[in-house]
């Protein structure tokens, strides 16, 4: 069974530019061979990208960021056009006024996310991080339950920052990602996660391990909006149902959850209240809960179209309108 087809963070859209051939061995994951262009980050390239995070001034920080983004956009001019074609039909769909945001936007924000991700630890801005009544109203249920809880979310705003801040709400939280094709920078991957107490599941049993750990009461967070989509289906947000198996099948809760940057700069995080999918003791069906993940994630898309990133052409997945 396919849990999440998420991916790691940074993977789908940052490449390295090799401007001079390898000469030597592949080493700690570096691709080599006869195409110089489009080249994937390796671990040293997250590695440098990280120290420069943590060392720079933020001054200095976002502009590079933006520039490194717009570049981006700049030298991949088909991927910018399915986004904006995208943040063009969810403003029609939102029914939005004026003309539609463009792709830049969308990767500055990702690139926002990005050097979150890669900061060891939150920026120290005096921003901090948002909750609306009803999502801590939310949070506090799930809590008090003292049952295992599957959180379901998507590449919304700073995801990952916004689990570090859960991982230390509650002491730890365990993730399920799709491993990055490259061992190394995968490994990269992992270490930042878990020095925000966030365990990436990678083992050889991801599945029965998660069972386990929502059988004792644990909380795991699974992004679900990179399934293999249907034609036909309907929504902006594709979900896959993969963690929601899952948690039906530890009868465990689902709390959807989004994050987003606020226009200050600080972290917003909003949950949907928790659900179970038990319908004999109350709870929902199948079907019931992910259409009400759908329209969670679709509202929160419709208000902050800028910063889901879906790279790929969305209505070519066959989503409504």
């Amino acid at each position: 069974m396919e849990v999440v087809a998420g991916s790691n963070p940074v993977a789908p859209t940052i490449e390295w530019i090799c401007w001079f051939p390898p000469r030597g061995p592949e080493t700690r994951g570096v691709l080599v061979g006869p195409r110089i262009r489009g080249r994937s980050v390796t671990d040293l390239g997250y590695s440098l990208a990280s120290f420069l995070v943590r060392r720079l001034p933020q001054r200095a920080v976002d502009p590079l960021a933006h520039l490194i983004s717009d570049l981006y956009v700049l030298a991949h001019p088909r991927r910018a056009r399915a986004v904006s074609r995208n943040l063009a039909w969810i403003w029609s769909e939102a029914e939005r006024h004026g003309p539609p945001p463009d792709a830049r936007q969308t990767y500055r924000a990702f690139a926002r996310a990005v050097g979150d991700f890669l900061a060891h630890e939150p920026r120290e801005d005096g921003r901090g991080v948002r909750l609306s009544e009803p999502a801590r109203a939310a949070l506090r249920t799930a809590r008090r339950s003292g049952t295992g809880t599957v959180l379901v979310s998507g590449h919304f705003g700073p995801w990952e920052r916004a689990l570090r801040w859960l991982a230390a709400e509650l002491g730890g939280v365990e993730a399920l990602a799709a491993p990055h094709r490259l061992a190394a920078v995968n490994r990269f991957f992992v270490e930042q996660r878990a020095r925000g107490g966030v365990r990436t599941l990678c083992s050889s049993h991801p599945v029965m391990t998660a069972l386990r750990t929502l059988k004792t009461g644990g909380w795991i967070a699974a992004l679900v909006d990179r399934p293999r989509r249907k034609p036909g289906t309907d929504g902006i947000v594709p979900i896959d149902r993969g963690p929601l198996l899952l948690a039906r099948r530890a009868g465990a809760l689902v709390i959807p959850g989004v994050s987003r940057f606020a226009a200050d700069g600080a972290l917003e995080i909003e949950f949907d209240a928790p659900f179970s999918l038990d319908p004999g003791k109350g709870g929902l069906e199948l079907s019931q809960g992910l259409a009400r993940i759908q329209r969670f994630f679709d509202a929160h898309v419709r208000a902050h179209p800028t910063q889901w990133f879906e790279w790929r052409g969305a209505r070519s997945f066959g989503a409504a309108g």
